[in-house]
């Protein structure tokens, strides 16, 4: 399997399929980046420059990989900061149920899978619904005419 399960991922509002982070995953991603900002400054005042500078710079760097790394179905692909699967590759989007809980994955013609969030059984049966659908329609358009 490929990736990593997400539990901080959404689907946002609106017609295209769009991974987000939660709004609480957000808000923790900022706390924890200003306090690692405040040590920095601290560090910064204490008279040790590059540890501070480092710390802070860590910290923005942080919330900045975070919010990069999501999901969202452009053009005939599905895109992460990290892969690229076009939609003629997918094989089928897979949910497995325990407990309440879900995961939610890829499957490619390959055979290769391709994890993409976990987490409430309700919000995942939509993620995977709602990419299905998207999928099954960008497989349906002819490919692109190149000139």
């Amino acid at each position: 399997m490929r990736g990593t399960f997400r539990r901080d991922l959404t689907l946002a509002p609106g017609p295209e399929f769009r991974l987000t982070r939660r709004l609480s995953a957000r808000i923790l991603s900022v706390v924890l980046a200003l306090a690692a900002i405040g040590w920095g400054v601290f560090d910064l005042w204490a008279g040790y420059r590059v540890v501070g500078a480092a710390t802070a710079a860590l910290a923005v760097a942080f919330v900045v990989q975070a919010e990069l790394a999501t999901w969202r179905f452009e053009g005939a692909e599905l895109r992460s900061a990290r892969l690229r699967v076009p939609a003629a590759e997918i094989e089928g989007v897979h949910v497995a149920f325990s407990g309440g809980r879900a995961r939610a994955w890829v499957e490619t013609r390959d055979g290769d899978q391709v994890a993409l969030v976990e987490g409430e059984e309700r919000e995942v049966r939509r993620i995977a619904d709602q990419l299905s659908g998207v999928v099954r329609l960008a497989s349906s358009l002819p490919p692109p005419m190149v000139h």
